[in-house]
């Protein structure tokens, strides 16, 4: 979702800011971001698997959303403001220094990954910054002196890989990129937490929500990957719980 400084939305209404990372990062950082809380009591959030791992800064403190192999409910205090950066394809797992299969489906405070380490970026942080630009660009200039991260270039090839609808199944991408069946699911599950197969999944159900909204349910299906319509409704059940109707309703209000 873009960037839209003319337009400040209702207090009770959820804000959600993606803008490119700074320079030194945009190859390591798919994009950074902002989310403000509506001021009603707090509610939950359905948050979508995307195959992404993004660092998150709250008010105080600094933590990990690994990747998630399903959606999860997040719930947020009133009016709470997340300033977070998403790594790129491959990036996370040298950045964080431990297999993502090993933080798949958690939320993890970055000291508790780091320990003592964490400090040196914590420290770096503006913490009295109140604008949500100002704590983005602090958080990522933090970042950045830790040493940007740098995405796995075969890590990210099969990434992208998997993100076309003509991807091909695991037998195949072993064998185009020169490894084994056993190898290719060991290196995507230390680099997304998940294998080929659960990614492959995800990122079809996320070319589906990202479809024109002005196509025809099948016709979104069809063209994201899936072989029919029941494909989709038993891959968006299995991801997120929800029918395709009501996934969509949701996510565009």
């Amino acid at each position: 979702m873009p960037r839209d400084a003319a337009h400040t939305p209702p207090p009770d209404t959820p804000a959600y800011r993606e803008l490119a990372p700074i320079a030194p990062l945009r190859a390591g950082l798919t994009c950074a971001w902002t989310y403000r809380a509506p001021s009603r009591p707090a509610s939950e959030v359905l948050v979508i698997p995307d195959g992404c791992v993004d660092l998150i800064w709250t008010r105080d403190d600094l933590f990990v959303a690994g990747p998630d192999p399903v959606a999860q409910q997040a719930r947020m205090a009133p009016g709470a403001l997340l300033t977070a950066v998403r790594f790129a394809p491959g990036a996370a797992q040298a950045f964080l220094g431990l297999p993502l299969q090993a933080i798949a489906g958690q939320r993890v405070a970055l000291r508790d990954l780091w320990g003592s380490r964490a400090r040196h970026l914590t420290d770096a942080l503006a913490f009295d910054a109140v604008d949500p630009w100002e704590r983005l660009r602090s958080l990522q200039h933090a970042i950045a002196r830790q040493g940007p991260p740098v995405p796995d270039p075969a890590m990210h090839a099969l990434f992208a890989r998997l993100a076309h609808p003509d991807a091909p199944p695991p037998a195949r991408l072993a064998r185009e990129f020169d490894i084994s069946e056993r190898t290719l699911r060991r290196r995507c599950h230390d680099a997304f937490g998940y294998g080929p197969k659960t990614l492959a999944r995800i990122l079809r159900l996320q070319r589906f929500l990202g479809a024109p909204a002005q196509s025809t349910l099948l016709r979104r299906a069809l063209d994201a990957g899936y072989g029919d319509a029941s494909h989709l409704v038993r891959e968006a059940r299995l991801l997120t719980g929800l029918t395709p109707g009501a996934l969509l309703a949701q996510r565009h209000g």
